[in-house]
């Protein structure tokens, strides 16, 4: 009797579960341009946006479809606003979230950054 109440207490004690690291993709941010342009993300896979602007002056990574369509982490859900994130010159912004299966435009948000090539798509497959 003694060993199937050990047995059953083994059973039952809690498992400690680990989570998976989240994957990162770092996107650096310069004068005009987005590198890469073209993000791969994967559904379902929790991932760590490292939004890194090279330039002085500040940019934006806006991708309001992206966005809306994500989970965002509850720590990261502040620095998203409109649909966009601000990066200032010479500073990274980490965006912690899930992403959505789609095909989703990305932009500068800044007046003609646009215009003059800072652009780019969103995979997530």
């Amino acid at each position: 009797m003694r060993h199937i109440l050990l047995l059953a207490s083994l059973v039952l004690l809690p498992v400690a579960v680990t989570a998976a690291p989240a994957a990162e993709t770092v996107v650096t941010l310069s004068n005009f341009n987005f590198a890469p342009s073209e993000i791969a993300l994967h559904a379902g896979v929790p991932t760590v946006l490292r939004l890194t602007n090279s330039g002085g002056g500040g940019h934006s990574f806006a991708a309001p479809a992206f966005f809306a369509a994500a989970r965002l982490d509850p720590s990261s859900a502040p620095l998203v606003h409109e649909g966009k994130v601000e990066i200032p010159g010479h500073s990274t912004v980490s965006i912690a979230l899930t992403p959505t299966a789609g095909r989703y435009p990305l932009r500068c948000s800044h007046t003609l950054h646009g215009a003059f090539g800072m652009k780019g798509v969103i995979t997530v497959s």
